[in-house]
């Protein structure tokens, strides 16, 4: 079983590098999701062009490769500190794709595969907060800052390990990092 922790960390990051929005563009529409829009890849970005079936299936595809990476790492180790490294492994292979030259989404889909299946309930009760100015604003960056502002909330009143409360913050902050260097690319 140790031999096998150890590729943990490899297998989230080409796991979350599985770019289910190109994919996804490519085979229903015969469209490079790259080439479309701002150039993110990205599920908005397959709603736009391609309209709300395909956005579900990428949707579906980057919340499972998070959850997928986390309960393969729970099944084959015990140490929370590997758990969490292949979740933030997954999320880091989504942003900064191998399959598409280190280019790739922001991140929260797979943010939510993670946090879903490594604190389930907390996950469910900040989803159902968040749902709220979701649905009055239709703005994804505010609800998932919520969502995991509530997440870490849950988590803290548990009184669950320091580095599990804050792990949400950590990945978002990869989130962060992601927007910055989009920002920053894109001509004004």
């Amino acid at each position: 079983m140790i031999v096998y922790s150890l590729l943990l960390v490899p297998l989230g990051y080409l796991l979350g590098s599985i770019p289910s929005a190109y994919i996804i563009g490519r085979l229903v529409g015969n469209v490079d999701i790259q080439r479309e829009g701002d150039g993110r890849i990205s599920a908005a970005s397959v709603y736009r062009r391609l309209g709300s079936t395909p956005y579900l299936m990428v949707i579906l595809m980057d919340v499972s490769k998070g959850a997928l990476a986390i309960l393969i790492a729970k099944m084959l180790t015990e140490s929370l500190i590997l758990i969490l490294i292949t979740g933030f492994a997954v999320v880091i292979g989504h942003n900064w794709s191998i399959f598409l030259k280190f280019k790739g989404g922001l991140g929260a889909t797979v943010i939510y595969g993670v946090l879903a299946s490594l604190v389930f309930w907390q996950f469910l009760i900040g989803s159902a907060i968040a749902a709220i100015p979701f649905l009055a604003t239709r703005k994804s960056g505010v609800s998932t800052g919520i969502l995991v502002i509530a997440v870490c909330i849950v988590l803290l009143i548990q009184n669950l390990p320091p580095i599990l409360v804050i792990y949400p913050i950590i990945l978002t902050l990869l989130m962060v990092l992601k927007r910055f260097q989009i920002s920053r690319t894109v001509p004004a």
